[in-house]
């Protein structure tokens, strides 16, 4: 079911994709993007690739440094492995949903177990999610005058994107730092649901949320012996945001403009990451193209603004989906044909 389930994600991600340009390309020439492409200053579109590698470098140190306050030693090697792992299967499910799991099962085949897995994946969510808003709520402060000239639909996406990213980051971590107060609540949700037959068997979720309830409880004990992880692991992913984000900077600069200031570039990147998460399509996929049309018409002329959604969203997005998908093929494949070596010898 699970193949059945990535197989039917990958082909909504083509469809998206698909449907998605074909909407943004229809008024809009091979040539004119070629013509774009050629006048690009290589200097920039280099160095927005090279943002991406940085990206790759702090999320993969830090799983690196997490795994060793746990005090497992792991290669760079196996992090990239897992990063890789998370991105693409992100990338092709709804909503993210589906990478952190498959990243997850890959660390268990290394021996690393649940319950020290699920407090790197659990840190990594609610400190991710915390960077990005405080990049927006910084860039908001800034510039709302420009941000709020956008299209009503973006503000709308934002102003509901943001709300539900605070509740979302609140609630994960009163569940990481409350003993009581969430599992009362989640506990009589459960008995709410079981009364009107929402819920079927009652005590299978109470196990499963005891369980989940385990592993945030393990997060809060760690951190709290060792504070320095949350400061340590916070930067390290504040400057895994920014790498990214800065990416919509050097794709402007590459296409011969310089009147914004990079920060200002953050804003509206960071902004738009809120507006799409609360889309549940396919790495952003669609949402991201219509936003990015709107607000680059704002950012570049009307000309180079759609050169530039396939610049930003072609580096930052499908190039390195594409990439973390052949580099997880050889990595799931090195690891299955080590596993089954370990098999026949022990036979």
């Amino acid at each position: 079911m699970k193949k059945k389930h990535y197989i039917l994600s990958i082909i909504l991600f083509i469809a998206l994709i698909s449907g998605t340009y074909f909407f943004i390309l229809k008024d809009y020439s091979l040539q004119e993007f070629i013509s774009s492409v050629k006048n690009c200053n290589i200097e920039f579109i280099i160095l927005s690739f090279l943002c991406m590698v940085l990206y790759s470098f702090f999320a993969a140190l830090y799983n690196k440094r997490m795994l060793k306050h746990l005090n497992i030693k792991i290669s760079w090697y196996q992090a990239f492995g897992y990063l890789f792992t998370e991105i693409f299967f992100s990338g092709i499910t709804p909503s993210s949903i589906g990478g952190q799991p498959v990243e997850m099962m890959e660390m268990k085949k290394d021996g690393i177990d649940y319950q020290k897995n699920s407090i790197i994946i659990l840190l990594n969510t609610i400190l991710y999610k915390i960077a990005t808003l405080l990049i927006a709520t910084l860039g908001f402060t800034i510039y709302f005058n420009h941000i709020l000239k956008q299209s009503k639909l973006f503000v709308y996406l934002f102003i509901f994107g943001y709300v539900s990213s605070v509740i979302l980051v609140v609630f994960m971590l009163l569940l990481v730092y409350s003993k009581t107060l969430i599992p009362k609540i989640l506990y009589f949700l459960v008995s709410v649901g079981s009364k009107i037959h929402i819920i079927k068997n009652k005590e299978a979720k109470i196990q499963k949320i005891d369980q989940a309830i385990k592993g945030y409880q393990d997060c809060a004990r760690v951190t709290k012996n060792k504070p320095i992880i949350l400061i340590e692991s916070f930067t390290i992913l504040l400057f895994q945001r920014l790498s990214l984000l800065s990416i919509s900077y050097f794709v402007y600069r590459a296409l011969g403009f310089n009147t914004l200031t990079i920060f200002e570039l953050i804003s509206f990147q960071a902004c738009l990451t809120i507006a799409c998460d609360f889309v549940p399509t396919p790495g952003g996929v669609a949402i991201s193209e219509g936003l990015l049309s709107n607000i680059n018409k704002f950012i570049y002329s009307s000309a180079l603004a759609t050169s530039a959604v396939i610049l930003l969203r072609g580096i930052s997005f499908y190039l390195y989906v594409l990439f973390c998908g052949i580099f997880y093929v050889f990595f799931h494949f090195i690891k299955r044909h080590k596993a089954i070596d370990i098999k026949k010898s022990n036979n």
